[in-house]
Formats: structure tokens, C-alpha cells, sequence
């Protein structure tokens, strides 16, 4: 006879203020859940942009406040909440909501099972009170399995409670499709140039400036590209002046943050991940391959348990202008190599980076942690 699946009530945690890769995933992983049945809380910092992104997708969101002595009244708010919800599952992200997690979570007798995400693949410190707060949970989520690897070792996390699970791709949002004549044609960009494009955070760790560097031998060997560079952050300034700096002004476009990320990336003949550290497996990299777009990155972090090199993209040394330059150059002179490999990737994704799949291996985790199905 077949089992019904249990219902579990769910709480997410996150310090964090910005709106980035890290808390795109908790509110897509919440939606998936959501649409599996169970029951899904958020609670984050007042002044976040997940705390209103989640009530506007009609999550129970909670505010709290982090850092320095509000964090005691962070805690006190999250035991109530645990008790008060019967929360099943405590789910905590970033080092800070972590701590204050972990803590409401020891002080409780009738505990929910602990679990924590590792998002970033920053190094970890490797003493005691690091180590149990990674060794408290009773299973630890990374977005890859290099992040998994360094937290075995740095962390004294068993394998047995490590689980790689990059985040889901929305392959009905992130479809095959040709670029938007009129957005391109906003852009102002020099006719029939080969266009690149990156999506991220603006941050310095995102090798923005390498790209302006690659771009700008790219031109000095007479190749007619350009470069669309698509979200916010604290590096804008830097990226913008070195772009000045480079005489790029006229190739370059930064067009900040965007809802409507599919539509840009359909835009972009190809795609170009720069990063040179702190990366898992890259959100904005599955999304270019779910778009079957050839891309270029960087031979870091979770980034080639995506991208195999000649088979799915190019991968290149981080901080390696020249390299990328090349790499860029093939894509540009062998467009039925890209379109191949961004066919590939897309399959890649379609099979393994979906949505469905990524709440599936969170599920399957709930279960086994919970003893049930």
C-alpha cells in the first residue's frame, strides 16, 4: 500500500541584508518545497530584501534583528517562534543567523532537527566553535561538492551528513529562446557585435575587471564584441572606472539589477562566469546553459562539476585576462562548437539542475534526518 509522504513545517533563517545568489536559493528552495506540500517559514532581518520578497510570495515571513546586542532578541524571537510553530526542520544559512540558529536551537528541550546551508565556498575556520557549528546539524547542505569537501576537512563535518545540492534551475522560465530585438537595440550597442554578457552581484571576487581586460584584447585584435553586464553592488564604481580607463565606454553597458533575468540572458551570444573565489555551483551558470548558451569560467569552486572543458564550456585560470580572451575568441570564431557545447550544457541541466530535482534531494534529506519516508 502506498505511504502518504509526511508534511513537515519548515523554518529558513538569513542574516543577510542584499539580494543575491545565496537568498535567491532559500526563496526558490521554499517555493519548490511549498508546491510539494509542506509548510514553509521564513525569518529573516527587518531590513531585508528576502523578508518582503518572501510575504510578497505568501510565505509566513517573521523580522528580526541581527548584530552586536540585537542579536539577543533575534535569539529570544527565534525560540519563540520555534515553539509557537512547531517547527519540524530549523534551516540556517549565513554565519550569523547560524550562531543565533544554533544557540535558540541548544537552549530548547523539545528540539526541531537542525540543518544548515553552506552557500559560499569561503574558507572556514578549523577551530572549536566553528567546528560544532557545522558539526551540530544534523545534516549540512552545500552548493557544491567542493564546499562539501572543505567543510570534511576544515570542519570535522562527517560525509554522512554532507550533502551537495546545487540550486534548481526554473527550466519553463529559463528556456531556449532568440534575444529581444528592441532590448538589444536600447542598448546602443555597435552593429552585429558578438555579444557577452555576464549576471551577478557586483562584487570584487566576480572578475568583472578581468572580463574588461579580455574585452579589450578581444578589440585590440580587431574583433567586433561588446559587453552587457547585468546586476548591482558595491564593485559598480570600480568596474565603471576601469571600464573608462580601458576606452570601453562605447562597448560596455551596465544595466543593473534585473528582474527579468531570462531576458538578458537571452541576449547574450555568449556568457562569461570570471569569478576567482568564494564560488559554489553558480546560479546565473545554470541559467546561461538552461538558455543552451555557450559559456566561458573559471576553473574554481563547483563551477567544473558543471562545466566540462570542450564538452559543456570553456574553463579557464581565474585572474587570467589573456586566457579568457582566448577562450572567448574560439567561442566567437566556432559558433557551431558554442552552440554544441550550450546544447549540451542545456541538457546538463534539463537532466540533473532542475527545480524539481534540487527540492527532491532537499526532500529526500528532510526525510532521512526525520526518519520517515
Amino acid at each position: 500500500m502506498h505511504q502518504e509522504r509526511r508534511a513537515y513545517t519548515i523554518l529558513h533563517t538569513e542574516a543577510s541584508l542584499g539580494w543575491g545568489g545565496q537568498e535567491h536559493r532559500i526563496l526558490a528552495e521554499a517555493r519548490a518545497m511549498r508546491a510539494r506540500g509542506h509548510r514553509l517559514l521564513i525569518a529573516a532581518d527587518r531590513r531585508s530584501a528576502l523578508l518582503w520578497r518572501a510575504r510578497a510570495a505568501g510565505f509566513p515571513a517573521f523580522a528580526l534583528r541581527f548584530g552586536g546586542r540585537r542579536n539577543i532578541s533575534a535569539w529570544r524571537e527565534l525560540r519563540r517562534l520555534l515553539r509557537a510553530e512547531g517547527v519540524d526542520i530549523l534551516n540556517t544559512h549565513s554565519s550569523l543567523d547560524s550562531w543565533v540558529g544554533n544557540l535558540a536551537w541548544a537552549s530548547l528541550g523539545n528540539r526541531p532537527v537542525l540543518v544548515r546551508t553552506r552557500h559560499l565556498s569561503t574558507p572556514v575556520k578549523g577551530n572549536r566553535p566553528t567546528r560544532w557549528l557545522y558539526q551540530a546539524p544534523a545534516a549540512v547542505l552545500t552548493t557544491s561538492r567542493e564546499i562539501a569537501r572543505h567543510l570534511e576537512e576544515r570542519a570535522g563535518v562527517p560525509a554522512s551528513r554532507l550533502f551537495p545540492i546545487p540550486t534548481g534551475v526554473d527550466l519553463a522560465a529559463f528556456s531556449p529562446r532568440a534575444g529581444d530585438p528592441a532590448l538589444r537595440a536600447g542598448l546602443q550597442l555597435p552593429e552585429g557585435a558578438f555579444m557577452l554578457g555576464t549576471v551577478s552581484v557586483l562584487r570584487s571576487w566576480k572578475g568583472h575587471l578581468y572580463v574588461l581586460e579580455a574585452l579589450r584584447e578581444l578589440l585590440d585584435a580587431g574583433r567586433n564584441v561588446a559587453l552587457v553586464i547585468v546586476g548591482d553592488g558595491p564593485y559598480r564604481p570600480v568596474i565603471e572606472a576601469r571600464r573608462d580607463e580601458l576606452g570601453l565606454g562605447e562597448r560596455v553597458r551596465l544595466v543593473g539589477h534585473q528582474e527579468q533575468v531570462p531576458d538578458w540572458l537571452a541576449l547574450m551570444d555568449a556568457f562569461v562566469m570570471a569569478s576567482y573565489a568564494h564560488e559554489g555551483v553558480p546560479q546565473a551558470l545554470l541559467q546561461a546553459l538552461a538558455l543552451a548558451r555557450p559559456v566561458a569560467a573559471t576553473r574554481l569552486g563547483g563551477i567544473p562539476e558543471v562545466v566540462t572543458d570542450g564538452e559543456t564550456g570553456l574553463l579557464v585560470p581565474p585572474k587570467d585576462a589573456p586566457d579568457l580572451a582566448r577562450a572567448l575568441g574560439r567561442l566567437l570564431d566556432h559558433p557551431e562548437e558554442g552552440r554544441a557545447m550550450g546544447e549540451r550544457g542545456r541538457e546538463l541541466v534539463a537532466a540533473r539542475f532542475s527545480l524539481e530535482a534540487m527540492a527532491a534531494q532537499v526532500e529526500a534529506v528532510y526525510d532521512q534526518i526525520m526518519g520517515g519516508s
